[in-house]
């Protein structure tokens, strides 16, 4: 059995009658899935954890057992469950997807667990939603081994100058966007003071977020293989109601 650790829901699917599988990602096992007994039904004294098993609610969780699916020990309570609301709430369902998508089983990764813990007071707290959600996508793509360095022109490694003008190669990194060849025609042109910004962690400039975003778009749609997110879908299906 695991030790007490901290958690929170990312997905949850019932399990036959009164029970859930709950995707959870952890602090000291990463990603995990656990079968909740009766968390759709009280059993007996115990009263039904429905509410617990809903993402943005800080967990204390404890399971046994090895293979894919464990099963519960502790299921409680850390603290209330976030109110996440509008279009942070469809924020965070993204993030929670890309951390299903991307993060493989029993691999820790306690630092991007700090980060979540942070975007998700952000999606609480910050009037300005992509000033909590761009740097996270940052922080994940480090953590995945695909850092970006946008300093410096991966190329001719020399140093990015404000006054240039970059194209974006997904994954690999920037480069001056003289001799881009015709099929890269239409890709954006990048201020290389907008780079440099970005590189030093500045995201509260409109143009800093409007880049940042292009960005994280493009890579993680090479990381997901272009296979398309529901969360997103289901944003701009609520969106043109």
């Amino acid at each position: 059995m695991t030790q007490q650790q901290p958690a929170y829901v990312l997905h949850s699917r019932p399990w036959r009658e009164t029970s859930v599988i709950a995707d959870l990602f952890t602090l000291n096992q990463g990603r995990v899935s656990v079968i909740v007994h009766g968390a759709r039904k009280a059993q007996g004294k115990k009263s039904a954890k429905r509410a617990l098993v809903q993402p943005f609610t800080p967990l204390m969780v404890s399971f046994t057992g090895r293979g894919e699916v464990r099963t519960s020990v502790q299921f409680d309570a850390a603290g209330p469950p976030l109110t996440i609301v509008g279009d942070y709430l469809y924020s965070g369902l993204y993030v929670n997807e890309l951390l299903l998508k991307l993060l493989a089983f029993d691999d820790p990764h306690p630092n991007l667990f700090a980060y979540y813990q942070a975007l998700l007071n952000g999606l609480v707290d910050n009037p300005i939603l992509e000033q909590s959600l761009r740097p996270f996508e940052v922080h994940l793509m480090d953590e995945l081994g695909y850092h970006m360095v946008l300093d410096k022109d991966y190329i001719s490694f020399k140093d990015v100058v404000p006054e240039g003008s970059y194209v974006l190669h997904p994954l690999q990194g920037v480069c001056l966007s003289q001799g881009i060849d015709s099929e890269q025609a239409n890709t954006p042109l990048i201020s290389g003071q907008v780079l440099l910004q970005l590189a030093a962690g500045e995201y509260t400039q409109t143009q800093c977020l409007k880049v940042a975003k292009y960005m994280a778009r493009a890579n993680l749609n090479q990381i997901l293989g272009g296979k398309p997110l529901q969360s997103r879908n289901l944003f701009h299906t609520i969106a043109k109601k």
